[in-house]
């Protein structure tokens, strides 16, 4: 939309940065964030306004595209680049011409790659998802750790069946964001749908197919979907519910365990204290492959501050700049697993709590498919596992064989699709 017309470039000293970022206004995210700014600005002498929006956040991206008046700088989800570089919004970079990009994990410059091969941002932050348990629950039914899936959904079953606070209240298992808004079901879920064996896509030398409607995609959706309709151990409502209300499930005792990224490990240590753990979560059939995702810092296409761009991502990646975004152990951290591999976590967080999540996100992470936009599929899987769990009636099969086609279909008009 805005495209990569030329833009005339302002003088190096007179460039200024509009920079956004998908966080809660007043939100301790947004807090840091003005801090990153504003050490920034003190740092190199360029203006710059952080802005964050939590709502409409794409919607409002593309009015400002078709004003064709982008920000300069956009912090998002490595999981949107697809969506964003599809519209012309992003500028290519050039690793070799970012100062401090060679000290950049490896694995977090997958998250900043398209499917074309060239890069379209640069990693900010990384992370993967943990298993957050309530250990008092787990301890008071004298329950092991799990190490497969048996003995997990053994823990869960007894969180619903066998009272594990002492109180005679019904509680779940499991807490699991299931509504179909950008596609929280199937981000939540992906970690199980990898570990039972399940793939997206099968990528070949000319492309990719689709594989959902594959035997071993079958069995691990149906695994995920006998969570809610066989075991019973999913929060009533899950199909409707977003990461705020599940967290809030957890939070407030309706559930035993949790699965999520650590931008929720302080709250949530704060609130439960030594009632917490946060284990691995167990290997399925295929082992263990956690969701890995993070936050890229892109630079907007149409900017005449494109020197100034370069400077705040080279900020950003800096040893000062992961360790501002870091924040320590306050919640609201925007730096999750620095991607600076000169950056230690030593003495700025309790290790314990956080090494668990640097060594599932270094074994065991997996970044989405780098399709052009993963954002259709991620929709697509969504709206089928949500109906799923929501009509226990429903063939898994047949469910997916039909996933499969929209999958083919939308590969297709990618141009991606294997002949």
């Amino acid at each position: 939309m805005t495209a990569a017309a030329e833009v005339d470039q302002v003088p190096a000293q007179e460039q200024s940065l509009e920079i956004w970022q998908r966080k809660g206004p007043g939100s301790p995210s947004d807090l840091i964030g003005q801090e990153l700014v504003r050490e920034f600005t003190k740092e190199t002498g360029i203006p710059a306004t952080m802005t964050s929006i939590s709502d409409n956040f794409e919607i409002k991206l593309q009015q400002r595209a078709v004003q064709r008046n982008l920000p300069d700088i956009v912090i998002n989800d490595t999981a949107q680049l697809g969506n964003m570089q599809s519209q012309g919004f992003l500028r290519e970079i050039d690793p070799e011409q970012i100062e401090g990009s060679k000290d950049i994990n490896e694995r977090a410059w997958d998250g900043a790659r398209s499917y074309f091969g060239g890069y379209y941002g640069v990693p900010m932050t990384a992370h993967t998802v943990a298993l957050f348990n309530r250990k008092d629950w787990r301890e008071n039914l004298g329950l092991p750790v799990p190490d497969d899936w048996d003995s997990l959904v053994a823990m869960w079953r007894g969180y619903v069946e066998d009272d594990p606070t002492g109180t005679g209240e019904q509680v779940a298992g499991i807490a699991v964001p299931g509504t179909t808004e950008r596609g929280y079901i199937s981000w939540n879920t992906s970690t199980f749908f990898w570990s039972g064996g399940g793939e997206y896509f099968e990528e070949t030398p000319e492309g990719y197919r689709s594989a959902v409607a594959d035997d071993s995609a079958v069995a691990a959706a149906t695994w995920i979907r006998d969570l809610a309709c066989t075991e019973g151990v999913l929060q009533p409502g899950a199909s409707s519910q977003d990461t705020t209300n599940t967290k809030e499930t957890f939070q407030t005792g309706g559930a035993g365990s949790f699965l999520v990224a650590p931008y929720e490990l302080p709250a949530l240590v704060d609130s439960l204290g030594d009632d917490l753990e946060v284990i691995p979560p167990p290997p399925g059939p295929a082992g263990l492959i956690t969701l890995a995702e993070g936050n890229n810092v892109y630079l907007m296409a149409g900017s005449a501050s494109e020197s100034a761009q370069e400077r705040f991502a080279e900020y950003v990646i800096s040893p000062e700049g992961q360790k501002i975004g870091m924040a320590g152990h306050e919640d609201g951290n925007i730096v999750r697993l620095p991607v600076n591999s000169t950056v230690d976590m030593d003495g700025m967080r309790d290790p314990e709590e956080w090494e668990t999540f640097q060594e599932l996100y270094d074994n065991n992470g997996r970044y989405v498919p780098a399709v052009p936009n993963w954002t259709p599929f991620l929709t697509a899987s969504a709206n089928t596992l949500n109906a799923l769990i929501s009509d226990c009636s429903l063939d898994v099969r047949t469910e997916m064989e039909e996933l499969d086609e929209v999958f083919t279909a939308e590969l297709a008009d990618q141009e991606v699709l294997a002949p």
